[in-house]
């Protein structure tokens, strides 16, 4: 049976936008989605598609909720909740000191499972439908989380995390051990429900180049996977990369000499990143995850996201929780927003809600089946609803253009405002 959803509709076309996103931005301020069977079945003007609904459909309406495809989060750590909001210190430093203790307890199956469904429904309560997630290196993390999303039929991108050198014993693993982890995860997870797995060596510090070396071959031996891993994110980080591979060039080089460039990979940060690099990085069609909250947090630095964009370079989000400091991809781009303005070239609010819908879907080749509304594709939407904020709803009022209500979005806007999140057409909160 048809069920609609009437309400401001939001999306962007599935077309190719030579003027930016805003050229494919698609707005109803009288909208209405209609779902069948967790599928899109029709989106548009209240007035038009109404006319193709049968009696029997059931209509919801939402008054002046804004309804949006469900946002993407491409970098965040299910094991560090615990420490999200941890103290004075810089990468390094705070994972040795909040991190890598808080990851040591998912080594017991139970912590595990219970606390990924914690960080699962912080997902859902901000609106994330879909998450690329580094567990621990513990397979029990990473059985856990693959579970528990199926349970709840949200999509996750994920696989366990390789260390074997530079982190506590009680994290590493060998590279012979992580690759085994991994050969069974993916046979058991991968395209199993809404599952898909990803390569994840944690970065190079914590990667021997035997490593590397295994993960990258791991990763050729099927056409379907990801990769995920970090880079240029502190520049103490950059030179213990430089130190522990002598023989190349820089850090974007360590992981190019592995074959890890690649369009299915995606890097985490890239603050510090050359020019060199960057081009190298848009030659191979390999992705940056940009994860502002986190890297203001840490005193990382600034990510020109404005610059990175112009090499042709996609550029998806992450909260990065836990040094980001907020599961809600509102506040993430209200941090984005806020270093490009800094660097004098202020983010759009359609290039940010843009790159948390169908750009983050195209980056991970699933832009088919989610990312918008076009019929057919999976019915993961949020509802917005600004009266749960008095004093967002009180700026907006009176907005006429969707480009006026959506950047005052993502600069109040948190979890407060996400009245409902939808996983193929089923309401998963209350």
């Amino acid at each position: 049976m048809k069920r609609g959803y009437r309400g401001r509709l939001f999306d962007f076309s599935s077309g190719f936008y030579p003027n930016g996103p805003e050229s494919g931005c698609r707005y109803f301020k009288d909208g209405l989605l209609l779902v069948e069977d967790g599928y899109v079945h029709q989106s548009g003007s209240y007035e038009e598609v109404i006319q193709h609904c049968d009696k029997a459909t059931e209509i919801e309406n939402l008054g002046n909720a804004v309804i949006m495809p469900g946002f993407f989060d491409l970098h965040v750590h299910s094991v560090q909740t615990r420490a999200i909001a941890s103290y004075g210190k810089a990468l390094l430093d705070w994972l040795d000191n909040y991190i890598f203790p808080v990851e040591k307890r998912f080594s017991d199956p139970d912590y595990a499972r219970e606390n990924t469904r914690f960080f699962l429904n912080q997902l859902l309560k901000n609106g994330t439908t879909t998450a690329m997630v580094y567990p621990s290196s513990h397979a029990c993390s990473t059985e856990a989380l693959f579970d528990l999303a199926a349970e709840m039929n949200i999509r996750i991108i994920s696989g366990n995390t390789w260390m074997d050198r530079n982190a506590p014993e009680y994290l590493l693993k060998s590279p012979e051990e992580s690759r085994d982890i991994s050969k069974k995860l993916i046979e058991k997870y991968h395209k199993q429900h809404r599952n898909l797995f990803a390569i994840t060596p944690r970065y190079a510090i914590t990667s021997s180049p035997e490593a590397l070396q295994m993960a990258a071959e791991l990763f050729k031996e099927y056409d379907d996977l990801y990769l995920q891993t970090h880079i240029s994110e502190n520049k103490k980080e950059i030179e213990v990369v430089n130190q522990s591979f002598p023989n190349h060039r820089n850090y974007m080089d360590v992981y190019d000499d592995y074959g890890m460039l690649t369009p299915r990979t995606l890097l985490g940060h890239g603050v510090h990143l050359t020019e060199g690099e960057l081009q190298r990085i848009a030659e191979t069609g390999t992705h940056i995850v940009h994860c502002p909250t986190s890297n203001l947090f840490l005193g990382s630095g600034l990510f020109d996201f404005a610059g990175t964009s112009a090499h042709g370079i996609a550029v998806p989000m992450g909260s990065d929780v836990g040094a980001g400091t907020s599961f809600s991809m509102f506040q993430t781009l209200q941090d984005a927003y806020k270093i490009s303005t800094l660097q004098g070239k202020p983010m759009k609010a359609l290039e940010g809600f843009y790159s948390i819908t169908l750009g983050a879907a195209k980056v991970l080749n699933l832009d088919h089946v989610s990312g918008n509304f076009d019929p057919g594709k999976e019915a993961d939407f949020v509802v917005i609803d600004p009266t749960l904020n008095p004093l967002l709803d009180y700026r907006i009022s009176a907005s006429e253009s969707i480009e006026d209500i959506l950047f005052a979005l993502m600069i109040l806007g948190d979890d407060r405002v996400v009245k409902d999140t939808f996983l193929m057409g089923k309401r998963v909160t209350k």
